[in-house]
């Protein structure tokens, strides 16, 4: 068992990783599908613009399904 000493807590927090900003990671692949390039050399913003070009109507297909469900659902809640 080790003991905790306040000059070993202070080196684990300052050494310590940060937290991540996002709750969940990206579903993304590591080479660009576009270029074909590793996407680590941010030089991507083309890239991201055609993407989203492309996924334009994918995601209003996907939004319009929710939309749908939502409407079908109805209120749980009503007064």
């Amino acid at each position: 068992m080790q003991v905790e000493t306040p000059e070993v807590g202070a080196k684990k927090a300052i050494t310590g990783t940060r937290p991540r900003l996002a709750s969940h990671s990206l579903d993304l692949p590591n080479h660009c599908d576009i270029c074909n390039k590793a996407r680590s050399t941010r030089k991507h913003q083309r890239c991201s613009q055609i993407r989203q070009q492309r996924k334009s109507v994918e995601w209003e297909a996907y939004m319009g399904n929710v939309e749908a469900k939502k409407a079908q659902q109805g209120r749980q809640y009503a007064r």
